[in-house]
């Protein structure tokens, strides 16, 4: 059959299409005319310049490349519903310069015009095959404003194929694969038509998106175009064993062939906080509730600060033996009872480290007594009288209450003949190595400043320290003389200041400094033989601290457990130094061996004070004797000390008689409170003699 419907180029438009290619110019398509030829379908005449009978003439809706064919141009014109009345059996197109230069025949075809009654638009198309579209500008008037339905289409499929956040893929591949059939990959088994994220290939340039085929695959239809795959594209990743809900970036820089240049992508999973269990990075903010918000609303440092120090809710106990529960931790606790009795404490294993308990005894006469739950213990039996207040500590790991601060626990010490924070709370004498009645520098083993004692050293020396401690006049100087040395000094406790301390908490603290970086150990040790000083005593560490020195003064403290079963009827603590830099001093000042968890400011007491408590155990005096009597006879009297010995000392006379003196003074009697020196009259008359003494009642 032969073909009766066709459209051709006039010879005018043959001409110009010619001399276009051959001139390297365009020819330039501007309007489509539509006609209804004269009544009848005519048939297109290359030698016409004009339809057979006109009615329409507009500008084209689109003039494009045939996607199918690029030997194709197809040109499109829309009328609008609002005219017609007319047949279209002709069309034709017109360039810029008005001349007609494709002419088309088409089957007859009514276009209706509104006052019918009957409306619609109509798309007509021409397609011209041309040798080559490149002979042919393929620009439209921007001012159309009818799209059809295909071209919105495509539009759409175009933009949609650029954008760099991809449909995501059922799987992503974990190793180099053959891009053909369906292999299972990261524990998926793929089915023809899954989409499929290819990254890790030998050759990088067949990474990207793939459609899984039984044969070859191809790749995906929005990312089978350079302009399609660019820096930044991302996909998310559906099902894997590996690989399963993470998401992919193309960190590629362009420009990119796809199919040459290599793809590499990236895991950015962990660049997005999930929904569950966040953890965020770098300065997170968020906005800030109201100040006394008690809801799940995230809380913000500013937040914090607005509400300040606050606990979570008041609980009142009105129920004798109320057992309180780990949710009543961080609660004030208002006990009000008709009779004095006793609450239960929470188990501390239910409980975290540092957990706080408050507890005020609001009751107008009841003493409320505190029971620790199970195998618990609290550090202090401490009751609550009336309006007074307890802040309890957990310490989860040890069993253990801490009694931390509050009015009851002032109430208790004071009650317990122990002044607490008030006075007496140091039990070392001579801390702050005010007084040095032996001398002030030493280079062997023995007592130095009063009430300490070297145990050993080697190429050290142990000297007063003169005004350059913050707190008093003098300090322990430690000064090396070699570079191998070692140093342990000491100061133990008497029985009747060691043995309150068992099954209680000590804390001892210091405060130290060097010229250099370097380290000194503090200890707190125990012994079963009370009233010892030396390692004879059989001492044992309960508690040490390598301490980091130099230059400015720092303090420092630990704290112990002392035991309550016979262990610890003595009590001491003690400094190490080993291998200190030589020639560079260490200085020691406010030490302080005190009841409970936490060092307190250290205790100046008067230096009066400090002498009496020193000289109770060690004393350097001076005694004179006068008398009358005939050649030869013995003088004597009583001389008392200046303060009473904790023990009958050992004395030490030494002459320090003038040229009136004779003989060498003797002891004829001594205890605790003093001696009788006596000495042998040579001449007849006044005889004065003069001695100096030391009464030593030190543990040994």
């Amino acid at each position: 059959m032969s073909q009766t419907y066709y459209a051709i180029l006039t010879a005018i438009g043959e001409a110009k299409l010619a001399n276009a290619a051959a001139l390297n110019t365009t020819l330039k398509i501007a309007k489509m005319a539509v006609g209804d030829g004269g009544g009848v379908v005519p048939t297109p005449n290359r030698t016409q310049t004009a339809l057979a009978g006109e009615w329409y003439r507009a500008g084209l809706n689109t003039l494009a490349v045939d996607p199918s064919n690029t030997s194709q141009i197809i040109a499109e014109l829309v009328i609008p519903e609002a005219t017609g009345g007319n047949w279209i059996r002709e069309m034709g197109l017109i360039d810029a310069d008005g001349n007609l230069i494709a002419v088309a025949n088409t089957p007859p075809s009514y276009k209706p015009q509104l006052a019918e009654g009957s409306g619609r638009t109509q798309v007509l198309r021409m397609v011209l095959i041309v040798s080559s579209a490149s002979a042919v500008e393929l620009k439209i008037d921007p001012s159309v404003v009818l799209a059809t339905r295909q071209y919105v289409d495509d539009a759409i499929t175009v933009a949609v194929n650029r954008l760099d956040n991809k449909q995501s893929v059922r799987v992503a591949t974990t190793a180099n694969l053959t891009l053909t059939g369906t292999p299972t990959v990261d524990g998926v088994a793929l089915a023809v038509g899954d989409r499929i994220l290819v990254k890790n290939q030998d050759t990088a340039g067949q990474n990207g998106l793939y459609l899984v085929a039984a044969g070859a695959w191809n790749r995906a239809l929005d990312a089978d175009a350079s302009s399609e795959v660019t820096p930044g594209l991302t996909v998310y990743v559906e099902q894997g064993t590996v690989q399963a809900d993470t998401i992919w970036k193309l960190v590629t820089d362009a420009p990119m062939t796809l199919g040459n240049t290599a793809l590499t992508f990236a895991d950015i999973t962990s660049g997005y906080a999930p929904l569950r269990s966040p953890v965020f990075t770098d300065s997170p903010t968020a906005p800030t509730t109201d100040r006394f918000d008690n809801s799940k609303r995230l809380a913000t440092t500013e937040f914090a600060k607005l509400r300040g120090l606050e606990l979570s809710t008041v609980k009142v106990v009105t129920a004798a033996g109320t057992t309180l529960a780990a949710a009543d931790v961080g609660k004030a606790i208002r006990i009000s009872l008709p009779a004095s009795s006793s609450i239960v404490l929470p188990a501390t294993a239910d409980v975290p480290q540092g957990a706080t308990l408050l507890l005020k005894n609001v009751s107008a006469a009841a003493v409320v007594a505190l029971t620790p739950a199970g195998a618990d213990v609290l550090s202090r039996a401490v009751k609550l009288l009336p309006l007074t207040s307890l802040l309890l500590v957990a310490v989860p790991a040890e069993g253990l209450w801490a009694v931390s601060a509050g009015s009851a626990e002032a109430v208790e010490a004071l009650a317990a003949g122990v002044a607490g924070q008030w006075a007496f709370r140091n039990k070392l004498i001579n801390g702050n190595f005010d007084l040095w009645q032996r001398g002030i520098n030493f280079a062997g083993a023995g007592y130095c400043a009063d009430r300490w004692r070297v145990e050993s050293l080697t190429s050290i020396t142990v000297g007063r320290g003169f005004a350059s401690a913050p707190y008093g006049k003098f300090y322990l100087l430690i000064t090396p003389t070699a570079a191998a040395n070692q140093l342990s000094i000491a100061q133990a406790l008497e029985d009747f200041l060691a043995v309150p301390f068992a099954g209680k908490r000590a804390t001892f603290s210091f405060q130290a400094n060097s010229g250099v970086a370097q380290t000194i150990t503090a200890y707190i040790q125990k012994s079963a033989i009370a009233n010892q000083a030396t390692v004879a005593g059989g001492w044992t560490t309960i508690a040490s601290k390598v301490c980091a020195i130099g230059p400015g003064a720092q303090a420092f403290s630990i704290t112990a457990d002392v035991p309550n079963d016979g262990t610890a009827n003595g009590l001491r603590v003690a400094f190490a130094v080993t291998n200190a830099a030589n020639g560079v001093g260490i200085g020691i000042w406010g030490c302080q061996l005190e009841d409970g968890p936490l060092a307190t400011p250290f205790e100046f007491r008067h230096l009066a004070l400090e002498a009496v408590l020193c000289q109770s155990y060690f004393e350097v005096g001076n005694c004179a004797y006068e008398s009358y009597g005939a050649n030869p006879n013995y003088g004597s009297y009583w001389h008392p000390w200046t303060v009473r010995k904790r023990a009958a000392p050992t004395i030490t006379l030494i002459n320090a008689s003038s040229g009136a003196n004779s003989g060498a003074p003797a002891v004829a009697a001594s205890n605790a409170a003093g001696f009788r020196p006596r000495a042998l009259c040579s001449t007849t008359g006044q005889q004065v003699w003069t001695c100096d003494y030391i009464a030593d009642a030190e543990l040994n």
